[in-house]
């Protein structure tokens, strides 16, 4: 893993759920807490990559 590691510091490399399991498995944090994380990071930067595209689309309407 220090290879894996090395790129997730540098912000090169996503985690997986191997990675996951391992780090928190080591700092005794429950399973998925880096999933989260790195879910909650990558939502961010789609937001902001898709500022000006997300306004247009229309939700669907219920139907009746």
């Amino acid at each position: 893993m220090p290879t894996s590691s090395g790129g997730i510091v540098k912000g090169r490399r996503a985690i997986t759920a191997d990675t996951d399991l391992r780090l928190c498995r080591f700092f005794g944090l429950s399973d998925g807490f880096w999933l989260r994380m790195q879910g909650s990071h990558d939502l961010k930067l789609a937001k902001q990559v898709l500022a000006n595209v997300l306004p247009a689309i229309e939700p669907i309407q219920p139907m009746a």
